[in-house]
């Protein structure tokens, strides 16, 4: 039987029923829609994933088996976000950069963090940001033990300081007749505001110092104890 066709037009064009060539539903524009709906109201609620994207909620479950999956897709449209130069092979310089890469992506995206903080990264474009950073620690003389503690030290400190962007300036707030019972946090608060540094510069380099010195800790041979009958002689 042959294909059912619309009526022909006054031009002789026939045109065909069927489906679209083009799907309208992908789990790139799932993942990048619900990145979007995540920045711009804080929220993945799958009904209003459902009408930003103009289909059914039932739509999503051809293309992703869960929610988990759809916030996997939306971490791995963040990590296209992540942008990195040529990274440094010195170890201090390196950890910085990386911090403050991370943070950057980060902070466009803080309602996302609390999602993925509860499950593994298998999403292949945020793999491959991980990787990077792996190559990039090897290469700056970091022992492949210590490499994924670096990176988890690194990814930790740059996700809470995008949250801590969230938050008030000022987290302690001593009332004034109570000033006499805390001079230690009087006088640190004092200091600060009269030196106010940038607490996200001051994270990454203590980080990074902090790395430098476990990392070349571990390079540091034990030294052999000798035995308690070893008198040292020949």
């Amino acid at each position: 039987m042959n294909p059912p066709q619309a009526a022909e037009p006054q031009g002789g064009r026939v045109h065909r029923l069927g489906r679209p060539s083009v799907p309208r539903l992908t789990v790139d524009k799932i993942g990048q829609e619900a990145l979007a709906l995540l920045e711009e109201e804080g929220i993945l609620s799958l009904p209003r994933l459902a009408e930003r994207l103009g289909v059914r909620q039932s739509a999503f479950y051809k293309h992703v088996s869960s929610r988990a999956e759809i916030v996997e897709l939306a971490r791995g449209a963040l990590a296209e976000r992540t942008v990195f130069g040529k990274l440094s092979r010195q170890l201090d310089v390196l950890v910085v950069e990386v911090f403050e890469s991370l943070l950057k992506t980060y902070q466009s995206v803080p309602a996302l963090l609390p999602l993925i903080l509860v499950q593994p990264v298998t999403n292949p474009e945020a793999l491959a940001i991980y990787e990077r950073i792996a190559t990039a620690l090897c290469s700056a003389g970091v022992p492949d033990r210590l490499v994924l503690p670096t990176i988890e030290a690194i990814d930790s400190a740059a996700i809470g300081a995008a949250l801590d962007t969230q938050a008030m300036e000022n987290a302690w707030q001593v009332p004034e007749g109570s000033r006499a019972d805390f001079p230690g946090l009087v006088q640190a608060q004092e200091a600060t505001a009269r030196d106010r540094s940038d607490r996200f510069d001051f994270l990454a380099r203590t980080l990074a110092a902090g790395l430098s010195v476990t990392v070349a800790q571990d390079r540091v041979p034990l030294r052999t104890v000798p035995d308690a009958d070893d008198d040292g002689g020949a």
